[in-house]
């Protein structure tokens, strides 16, 4: 069923729903959530704390199943797919970039960035080719061999991002990835994102930050209130838009896991 994406969205998610355990009662987290995000698309989701962001996130990389509705990655319901095959779907098509950036003190930028490669044997020079790369495209190619812990927040934040996309990923997922970055290293980091759309990845950013948001960059904006998107989900809108009638560079109205993910939390 891979590579048969409905409207040509590269992801996907129909009527996701998902409840936690709060004690003795369950509590919903979210409910109800469609969109679908093309090739080349930026979508942002925004919304409160304990809105649901990161655990919408955690659903649409395969890293939580949800309650109720599916997940698609290029047409593969990922959320129906056994253990094993969705870890795998996940490592070799989505890319994320935590918020607390999950990098590994005292390793290298370069061994960081290595790390998605190791279970495909590219340990070697042929791993380090790669890495090199995804941080020369960051502009962090003389940086890699120096520690990751002592680089600076935004060369720290950037090695994450390379790491998150040196596999060449369809889906790269970001939990709030400028919250502690300058407004220069911001606009640097939000290039580099729009460039990973230029080559085809599909974006999904949770963001409460306006100079993300506003970025005339974004096709998508989505609000998550409640658990819920307002305004409904995915609808079949035109090229660019995807949601609810969006069409170029539009979405709903209205703006906008692993280690360090804080799931049920956001």
């Amino acid at each position: 069923m891979s590579g048969g994406a409905a409207d040509g969205f590269v992801l996907e998610a129909r009527g996701l729903g998902k409840r936690v355990r709060d004690g003795r009662q369950r509590r919903e987290v979210l409910r109800g959530v469609s969109l679908g995000v093309r090739a080349g698309e930026v979508a942002v989701v925004t919304g409160p704390s304990g809105s649901g962001k990161t655990t919408l996130l955690a659903l649409l990389g395969g890293m939580l199943l949800p309650t109720t509705g599916e997940v698609l990655i290029e047409g593969e319901p990922v959320s129906r797919l056994r253990d094993g095959h969705r870890a795998e779907v996940r490592r070799r098509k989505v890319g994320y970039l935590f918020q607390d950036l999950a990098l590994v003190g005292g390793m290298s930028a370069l061994d960081n960035v290595m790390l998605p490669l190791l279970p495909d044997g590219l340990g070697g020079r042929a791993g380090e080719r790669l890495a090199h790369e995804a941080l020369v495209r960051l502009g962090l190619g003389e940086r890699a061999g120096a520690k990751v812990d002592g680089l600076s927040g935004g060369e720290r934040q950037r090695v994450a991002l390379a790491r998150a996309l040196v596999r060449g990923p369809k889906v790269v997922l970001l939990d709030e990835p400028t919250a502690h970055l300058d407004g220069e290293r911001a606009r640097a980091l939000l290039d580099d994102l729009v460039a990973a759309a230029g080559r085809g990845a599909a974006l999904v950013i949770a963001s409460h930050d306006p100079r993300v948001t506003g970025d005339a960059r974004v096709t998508q904006r989505l609000a998550l209130e409640g658990g819920a998107l307002e305004g409904g989900g995915a609808e079949g809108g035109g090229a660019g838009g995807g949601l609810a009638g969006g069409g170029a560079g539009g979405g709903l109205e209205g703006v906008g896991g692993g280690p360090g993910g804080g799931l049920e939390g956001e």
